[in-house]
């Protein structure tokens, strides 16, 4: 499961609670057990609201064409095991693209809707202002206008909290910028002089994305103690340059993924042998506004 997926229901699993009140229709009485028995299926947030009602939500980093059919499958098992038709589902589009995917299905015999809201509707501004540090967190996907205010918010919201807070909230939003790699750029470079210390055992993403992602990226190296990550002032086989190659690099290929759905083949081991940060930035900003990527690979020569 992607690294964003997780942290997602992670925050939500604390119900941020300017957000809920936003995308709930009434207040949440309770989570319920995202997996459904007898179905494999596993939604992304389940809960029962004081309507007694169920709330339904999935969280979509692309576009997908399947959608509705999955909100069909998720709507008749959600309404088979709680034996109701009281559900509300929605689906909170956190994509970088623009959204173009459908909110019904109509075939014979059947029409089906659920929402969809793109979260980029909600200023990021509400939810900054809110006291919930989750609800801060969620403000890097919503609209923003000023990240140089959501960046202070961010920090500032850190500051009172202790060390293995601190560390479990800028993890989070590092992962989430990945969703917005102009504003994840900008984060890394503001936070990249906080000291901070990760051991793989303290963290709750996977190990294995968090070394070669966001550790990384930060300019952390491996310490010599077994599973221990020390922070840059201490680091000596990763330089911060090439913390910021990798960076700029990864979030090319996370653009090309998102935008296409797949990395092209050979693409990424072009896209990592370019040492140029400044080639580097100006390819993250001609793919945010190409219209057609493939060209664009073509044209970069990145794409044979």
């Amino acid at each position: 499961m992607p690294s964003k997926d997780i942290t997602l229901k992670d925050i939500f699993e604390e119900v941020p609670h300017r957000l809920s009140k936003i995308l709930s229709p009434a207040p949440i009485k309770e989570l319920l057990p995202t997996s459904l028995p007898s179905t494999e299926l596993r939604v992304d947030f389940l809960a029962r609201l004081e309507d007694e009602s169920i709330l339904h939500m999935e969280f979509q980093s692309f576009n997908d064409t399947n959608m509705p059919w999955r909100m069909l499958r998720y709507y008749t098992a959600i309404a088979e095991k709680y034996k109701t038709h009281n559900i509300k589902q929605l689906v909170v589009y956190v994509g970088n693209e623009k959204l173009r995917m459908k909110s019904s299905l109509k075939i014979k015999n059947l029409v089906f809707r659920y929402e969809i809201l793109d979260i980029r509707q909600i200023d990021c501004k509400v939810l900054l202002e809110s006291p919930d540090p989750m609800d801060r967190l969620l403000a890097c996907l919503c609209k923003v206008e000023d990240e140089v205010y959501l960046i202070e918010k961010l920090i500032k919201t850190m500051e009172s909290m202790n060390e293995e807070e601190r560390k479990d909230y800028l993890l989070k939003a590092l992962t989430l910028t990945e969703l917005r790699p102009n504003l994840r750029i900008r984060l890394t470079e503001e936070v990249k002089p906080m000291p901070i210390v990760v051991r793989p055992e303290d963290i709750k993403l996977p190990k294995k994305k968090l070394r070669k992602d966001i550790l990384y990226r930060l300019g952390l190296e491996e310490g010599k103690k077994e599973g221990e990550i020390i922070g840059i002032e201490k680091g000596k086989k990763i330089g911060l340059e090439e913390g910021f190659l990798k960076a700029l690099q990864d979030t090319v290929l996370t653009l090309i993924r998102s935008r296409l759905g797949r990395v092209p083949e050979g693409v990424e081991v072009r896209v990592k042998g370019i040492r140029d940060r400044e080639y580097l930035n100006a390819l993250i900003e001609k793919l945010i506004n190409s219209g057609d990527v493939l060209e664009l690979l073509r044209e970069e020569r990145l794409l044979s």
